[in-house]
């Protein structure tokens, strides 16, 4: 394993004050695993993993990053808000593997006192599913990772995992149940008891309107927005409940000059009643 001192190369979100005692970022590297699972890489407030499993028939391989945060760390969702390094993965140089999709468990919304952002304070598996060029043939996964970690001050963390992927593999019960629980995890897709309603711009341009039906009129909802480059939402309020429908305001923050919201779509995931569910809107 090797280990050196970077800089940060990526421009964190507006508001987001990036400092640590000794260095800003920290790379390492591991050699490639015979197995499943990568050794754990370990940084100040936690540890991260890889871990994958056997492909399927069609050459669909699901694995999760595993974030093993310390108490007190914390680590960001995939839209963080005013502030917040959000994890990425790259998958460049990686062996019979042409696709990844990254996924992320609903998050909860903090307040720490100088922000409010969207992420996790516990620890956190985010699922990965690869696609194989050649269906049945061993890969090896190249992945380089990129996330924020932080306390009272944040890391911007980067690592490189080179993990070999074999049809053959027997991955281990706690492996299995590990990429299963957080790939069941994830939201659910809209359907008739929790969807969207209606969306569309208030009068004034300057916000997002969203009324969500959901499964329980007394449940505390929650919406969570990821908008188009460029675009800065404020916290979505809730501006009533008729029955089951509650309609939120997302005030837009910040916008490309000249642009409208007309026509883009956004990604939307609403919580409501230990439930979440996610999809993309096309605003009218």
């Amino acid at each position: 394993m090797t280990q050196k001192v970077i800089a940060d190369p990526r421009t964190p979100k507006r508001g987001l004050l990036v400092a640590t005692a000794l260095s800003c970022g920290l790379i390492l590297s591991i050699d490639a695993a015979r197995a499943a699972s990568s050794d754990w890489v370990e940084t100040e407030g936690g540890r991260i993993r890889l871990t994958a499993l056997a492909p399927d028939e069609e050459g669909t391989i699901r694995a999760v990053l595993d974030v093993d945060l310390l108490p007190g760390w914390k680590t960001y969702w995939r839209d963080p808000g005013d502030a917040g390094v959000p994890p990425s993965v790259g998958i460049d140089g990686s062996t019979n593997i042409k696709g990844l999709k990254l996924e992320f468990p609903p998050p909860e919304r903090v307040d720490d006192g100088y922000s409010i952002w969207a992420g996790y304070t516990y620890p956190v598996a985010f699922p990965l599913t690869l696609t194989q060029e050649r269906p049945g043939e061993a890969s090896v996964l190249e992945a380089d990772v990129f996330l924020g970690i932080c306390e009272s001050i944040c890391i911007p963390f980067q690592t490189h995992f080179s993990v070999a992927i074999d049809a053959d593999h027997e991955p281990s019960g706690f492996e299995t149940r590990l990429v299963e629980k957080a790939h069941a995890g994830l939201p659910e897709a809209p359907g008739e008891e929790f969807r969207i309603v209606d969306s569309g711009l208030s009068d004034s341009q300057d916000a997002l309107v969203v009324s969500v039906a959901h499964p329980d009129p007394n449940a505390e909802t929650e919406v969570f927005l990821t908008g188009p480059s460029g675009w800065y939402f404020d916290i979505p309020e809730n501006t009533g409940n008729d029955g089951e429908v509650s309609t939120f305001r997302i005030p837009i923050v910040d916008s490309p000059e000249g642009q409208s919201l007309s026509g883009q779509s956004v990604q939307l995931l609403v919580k409501a009643a230990k439930r979440s569910m996610e999809t993309q809107i096309r605003i009218p």
